[in-house]
C-alpha cells in the first residue's frame, strides 16, 4: 500500500529587499539618515541638533554637493552678520571691513586646510569620500559661525561700551577658540562615527587649522580698531608678535 508522503521541497522564501535600518550605536550616536531634506533651515536645524545626520547623507547616498553648498552660504550669512557687530567697535570703513575680512580670511583658511584634513583622514583610516571631507571642513566653519552669532550680542556690548582694542581683541580670540572647538568636536564624532581608527591624526590637523585662522587674522589686520590702510600686506609679522606690540602699545 503506497502512502503519500508529504513533499520535503519546500518552497525558498522570497527575498524582501528592505533598507537597513540604523544600528543601535548609531542611533544613539545620531549617525542616521537625515530627515526633511537638503534645504538651508533644514541643514541649519540638523547641524545644531543632530549634525551626524549630515555626515550620514554625504556618506551613503550619492554625491550631494547641495550640502557643503548650503553649508557655505550658512557660514557666510553667519559671519557676516558678526562681522557687522565687531565693526561696530570702530564704524567707518570697518563696519563693511570687518565683515568682509572675516568672511574671506576664514573660508581661504578653510581652502588651504582642506587637502591636509583628507590626508590625515585617510592616514587615520576613514575610508570616507572626498565629498564628505569637504562636508566636514564646512561644518565645522559653519557650526563656528552660528555660535558665534550667538555671542554676537555680548560683542556689541562690549563693542558700544569699551575702547579698548587690546580688550576686543582678546574677547573675539576666546570666543573663537570656543566656537572652534565645538566644530573640531564634531569632526571627532563624525571620523568615530564613520570608522576612524586613530582619532590622534584629526587632533594634529585641528591645530594647524586653529593656527593658520589665527594668523590669518594678524595678516588681515586690522580686524578691530581704525587704521589708516585696510590691510597691511608690507608689513609681514607673526600673531605673537603682533599681539605682545599691540598690548604694549596699549599699557604704554
Amino acid at each position: 500500500m503506497n502512502e503519500n508522503k508529504p513533499s520535503s521541497t519546500r518552497k525558498a522564501p522570497e527575498t524582501i529587499t528592505r533598507g537597513v535600518p540604523p544600528s543601535i550605536s548609531d542611533s544613539k550616536s545620531g549617525f542616521v539618515p537625515m530627515e526633511g531634506g537638503v534645504s538651508f533651515s533644514n541643514l541649519l536645524s540638523k547641524l545644531l541638533r543632530k549634525p551626524l545626520s549630515i555626515f550620514h547623507e554625504l556618506e551613503t547616498k550619492e554625491v550631494l554637493w547641495k550640502i557643503p553648498i548650503t553649508l557655505i552660504l550658512i557660514s557666510v550669512v553667519s559671519l557676516t552678520v558678526f562681522g557687522l557687530v565687531v565693526g561696530t567697535f570702530s564704524w567707518g570703513n570697518q563696519i563693511w571691513a570687518a565683515p568682509l575680512k572675516i568672511v574671506s580670511g576664514l573660508m581661504f583658511s578653510a581652502l588651504i586646510c582642506l587637502p591636509s584634513l583628507y590626508i590625515f583622514t585617510c592616514i587615520g583610516g576613514l575610508e570616507a569620500r572626498f565629498s564628505t571631507v569637504i562636508g566636514m571642513l564646512c561644518s565645522i566653519v559653519a557650526l563656528s559661525g552660528l555660535l558665534l552669532v550667538g555671542f554676537a550680542p555680548v560683542v556689541w556690548l562690549f563693542s558700544v561700551s569699551s575702547t579698548s582694542v587690546v580688550f576686543i581683541g582678546f574677547l573675539l580670540l576666546a570666543l573663537w577658540m570656543i566656537c572652534v572647538g565645538f566644530g573640531f568636536t564634531l569632526v571627532f564624532r563624525a571620523g568615530k562615527a564613520m570608522g576612524m581608527a586613530n582619532t590622534g591624526h584629526l587632533m594634529v590637523w585641528c591645530i594647524i587649522f586653529l593656527l593658520v585662522t589665527v594668523q590669518m587674522t594678524t595678516t588681515l589686520r586690522p580686524i578691530v580698531g581704525a587704521s589708516e590702510t585696510l590691510i597691511n600686506f608690507d608689513e609681514k609679522k607673526f600673531f605673537l608678535q603682533y599681539w605682545s606690540e599691540e598690548f604694549q602699545q596699549a599699557t604704554d
